[in-house]
């Protein structure tokens, strides 16, 4: 899991202007492609890459501090 972004984009080739591309590089939604077929890799364009948009290490916070309740409501 990770985030995911709405962008902006006008294609560097032909001009097109596009208000709704979907990016979520943990998801592998990291290409974008116009219309006239010239394609964008978002990770370059935003510099955002999958590592940096993970949840990773709050998902695995949010285990340990559920665990922890878990054994605490057991233990009493």
């Amino acid at each position: 899991m990770g985030d995911r972004y709405f962008l902006e984009m006008t294609c560097p080739k032909c001009g097109l202007r596009d208000i709704d591309v979907y990016f979520a590089p943990t998801c592998d939604f990291v290409n974008w492609k116009c219309k006239c077929g010239h394609v964008v890799d978002l990770v370059k364009y935003t510099g955002i890459t999958a590592e940096m948009a993970s949840n990773k290490k709050e998902i695995q916070k949010m285990i340990k501090e559920a665990a922890y309740v878990i054994k605490n409501k057991k233990s009493h």
